[in-house]
C-alpha cells in the first residue's frame, strides 16, 4: 500500500501542477505537443478528438511536463506563429508559467480546509502542555528559539531541527505577559525509544516495556525509578538515563500484578541504532477548534506557515545552518509516506497538501529550469524592453537543469545511505 500511496501522492502533485500550465496554455491558444505525467518511457498514450495534444503516462512517477510550441530554440515552422509560446504577450506567458504553482497552492489550501472541516484542529499551536524542565509551565507560549521569532508549530519545528543535538534556548511568554528563557537539552532517541546509540535490552512506549530480551524485565512492566530516582513521564526517563555513567543501571519496575521489583541492566553501545528524533523535555499543543470558520483559518494558517518554513529553509541552506544531507528526494518521501500511512487517511491527506505546497514553492524560486526562472526572464524582458536571446536563455535553463539533476542524485544518495 505504501507504493500505491507514494505513486498517488506524487502523481496528484505533479498532475495538478502540469494541469495549471496546460489549462492556461490552451486558454491563450498555445500549441501543446504533449501533456505527460511521469518521466522515462511511455506506458500509455491517447489523443482527444480535434486536439493536437498527446496525453501520456510515463514509467517513473517522479515528475511530468507540458511540451509547448515555442519553448525550444529551433522554430517549428509547422506551427503557426500565433500558436507559439514566445509569440504571446508577456502577461500571458507569465500566467502560463506561474499557473502550475498556483494550482499546487490552491490544492494545498483546499486539502487543509477539508482536514479542518472534518477534524478538530489546533490553531496557534505553540503552547506548552507538559514539561520536565524546571520553571517551564503548562500554558506558557513559546515565542522564540535562540532569539529567532516563532509563532507557529512549523517555524518551531524548523528552528529545533536547525539546533539539532546542540543545546538551545527557548523564550516563552507566560500567562501574566512576562517572558522567560529556558535552556533545552535535546536527547537523541533511538529505535528502542531510549537513548540513541545505546542497547538496554528492552524497548519502551512512554514508561511501558514493549519488548525485552533482558531477564526479569517483561512486556507490560512499567518503569518507576532509574537508579533510585523517581520518574513521572517519558522525558524524565530519558533525562535520568542520560545521566547514567558506566555500563550498568538499576531499574525499579511495577509488573502486571502491581508487584515492585529492582532489575540491574547492562548497557551496551549500539552502533546499528537508528536516530528517530529528539526529545526536548516538553510537549506542545494549540487551541483546539472545529467548524467551518476554524477550517478556513486552519487552511490559510497552515499554508502561510508552510511557506514561511520553506523561506527560512532556503535561507538556512544558503547560510549553512542546514546541510544538503537534511533534504529529501523521492526515496526520502517514500519513507515519509510509509510512516504517515500508519496514522490514518487524514495524515496522508495532510502530507499530500504539504508536498503540494512545497513543490509549488520550489518551482517559483527564480532559478534556471524552474518556473520561477522563466518568470525571471520575462521580468528582465519587460525591464530592458526587449527579449533575452532565446539561445542564451535556453543554455542557462539547460545548465540549471543539469545542476538540478546532480542535486537530485546527491539527495537520493543521502536518502539511500540513511536506510542503512
Amino acid at each position: 500500500m505504501t507504493i500505491i500511496y507514494f505513486i498517488l501522492i506524487l502523481g496528484i502533485t505533479v498532475f495538478i501542477h502540469e494541469l495549471g500550465h496546460f489549462m492556461f496554455a490552451k486558454k491563450f491558444g498555445v500549441y501543446v505537443y504533449e501533456f505527460s505525467i511521469g518521466m522515462g518511457p511511455k506506458l500509455f498514450k491517447f489523443k482527444r478528438k480535434n486536439d493536437e495534444t498527446d496525453y501520456c503516462i510515463r514509467l517513473l512517477p517522479i515528475g511530468g511536463f507540458v511540451q509547448m510550441a515555442g519553448e525550444e530554440v529551433e522554430v517549428d515552422e509547422k506551427i503557426p506563429e500565433n500558436k507559439r509560446l514566445q509569440s504571446k504577450p508577456a502577461y500571458q506567458r507569465l500566467l502560463i508559467m506561474i499557473a502550475g504553482v498556483m494550482m499546487n497552492f490552491i490544492l494545498g489550501i483546499v486539502l487543509y480546509f477539508f482536514i479542518g472541516l472534518f477534524n478538530t484542529v489546533s490553531l496557534d499551536n505553540v503552547y506548552v502542555t507538559e514539561s520536565s524542565i524546571n520553571g517551564l509551565s503548562e500554558s506558557d507560549k513559546i515565542v522564540a528559539v535562540n532569539g529567532n521569532f516563532v509563532n507557529n508549530y512549523d517555524k518551531l519545528a524548523l528552528e529545533m531541527t536547525v539546533a539539532g543535538e546542540k543545546d538551545f534556548t527557548i523564550t516563552v511568554k507566560t500567562e501574566d505577559g512576562s517572558r522567560k528563557d529556558f535552556k533545552v537539552n535535546p536527547i537523541g532517541v533511538g529505535e528502542s525509544n531510549l537513548i540513541y546509540g545505546k542497547d538496554y535490552g528492552f524497548s519502551v512506549d512512554n514508561l511501558d516495556i514493549t519488548e525485552s530480551d533482558t531477564q526479569n524485565i517483561n512486556k507490560g512492566d512499567i518503569i518507576t525509578m532509574v537508579n533510585g530516582v523517581e520518574i513521572s513521564d517519558y522525558s524524565s526517563l530519558l533525562g535520568e538515563l542520560e545521566k547514567v555513567n558506566g555500563s550498568e543501571l538499576t531499574l525499579t519496575l511495577t509488573d502486571k500484578n502491581n508487584e515492585v521489583k529492582d532489575v540491574k541492566v547492562d548497557v551496551k553501545d549500539n552502533k546499528k541504532d537508528t536516530l528517530q528524533g529528539y526529545n526536548y523535555g516538553f510537549y506542545i499543543k494549540g487551541k483546539e477548534s472545529k467548524g467551518f470558520i476554524s477550517a478556513i483559518k486552519y487552511a490559510f494558517s497552515k499554508f502561510f506557515s508552510t511557506i514561511e518554513q520553506m523561506i527560512f529553509t532556503v535561507f538556512y541552506l544558503i547560510t549553512g545552518k542546514i546541510s544538503l544531507g537534511m533534504l529529501s528526494g523521492p526515496v526520502g518521501i517514500f519513507n515519509v509516506v510509509s510512516v504517515y500511512s500508519h496514522y490514518g487517511f487524514a495524515n496522508l491527506v495532510a502530507l499530500l497538501s504539504l508536498i503540494c505546497i512545497n513543490v509549488g514553492f520550489i518551482n517559483i524560486l527564480p532559478l534556471p529550469a524552474f518556473d520561477g526562472g522563466h518568470v525571471l526572464f520575462i521580468i528582465i524582458e519587460k525591464i530592458k524592453g526587449s527579449r533575452v536571446d532565446p539561445k542564451i536563455e535556453n543554455m542557462i535553463h539547460n545548465i540549471g537543469f543539469i545542476l538540478l539533476m546532480i542535486l537530485m542524485v546527491l539527495v537520493t544518495y543521502n536518502d539511500i545511505i540513511k536506510l542503512f
